[in-house]
């Protein structure tokens, strides 16, 4: 068998731990900014991965702005790596957004087919002018509006989920439900005010301040099936995170050797 292969039942996602642990040594100073990586081939009797696998993590990496590739040289750490993103735990994100769901009311659910704008199009890296699934609703807590989320996925991903299945679970547990798997997703979060449209479903006033939250969630293809962006009232949101010093990290697991 294989060494990136999976037994049934199993996701093969070892392209993930191959990205997060390349990730490690970049942010660590194994490879400072500037530096060569060692040649795919390497990477992979490293790893012992086959070089799809071993691509597909790169690809991630270059996508955040991590590695570059310079034809027939290598890949190589970029200079300035202060604005890739941080990296979290995507099982901890649907425990999340499931405590919420328990502790809310959805309403105002609406489904439709409409074409993609062009931003659209390119963060589910289909074809521009192609049509898409819209799935937008109101998040209630104590019958009080506190977001409103709208999404956007491709039409031959799961399909079959309904407004009523929505009111009652996440989208992100709909689309373990209905076989999607789920593997990690881009997260970006901002502010914002609220416009005449959001103020209406949220009840509040024109220019009020608003959290923004976009996310685009990918398969374990690396494929995008979601783009959504939910909006919370700014005074009944609060993003806790627990930090801890690079000094107790697992050394190796950060360890190329």
């Amino acid at each position: 068998m294989p060494a990136d292969s999976a037994e049934p039942g199993i996701r093969p996602l070892r392209y993930h731990q191959v990205y997060s642990v390349i990730r490690g040594w970049i942010f660590d100073g194994v490879y400072a900014p500037g530096s060569r990586l060692p040649a795919e081939g390497e990477l992979c009797e490293r790893f012992n991965v086959s070089r799809i696998t071993s691509r597909k993590a790169i690809d991630l990496l270059v996508a955040e702005g991590l590695l570059s590739r310079v034809q027939g040289k290598g890949t190589y750490v970029s200079e300035d790596i202060g604005a890739a993103p941080n990296i979290g735990d995507m099982d901890q994100l649907i425990r999340k957004t499931s405590r919420l769901a328990k502790k809310s009311r959805v309403t105002s659910v609406r489904i439709r087919e409409v074409v993609g704008d062009d931003e659209t199009c390119r963060d589910l890296q289909i074809r521009k002018g192609s049509k898409v699934r819209e799935t937008s609703f109101v998040r209630t807590v104590d019958s009080k509006p506190t977001g409103c989320r709208i999404s956007y996925t491709p039409l031959d991903v799961a399909p079959a989920i309904s407004a009523e299945e929505i009111k009652g679970e996440t989208m992100l547990q709909l689309f373990e439900k209905h076989g999607v798997a789920v593997s990690g997703a881009r997260q970006l979060i901002g502010a914002c005010l609220a416009d005449p449209s959001l103020a209406t479903q949220l009840e509040t006033t024109v220019g009020a301040p608003l959290v923004r939250i976009r996310l685009i969630v990918l398969d374990d293809e690396n494929r995008a099936v979601e783009r959504s962006t939910a909006y919370y009232l700014a005074d009944r949101y609060e993003h806790h995170v627990y930090l801890t010093r690079n000094s107790i990290r697992n050394t190796p697991l950060n360890s190329p050797f």
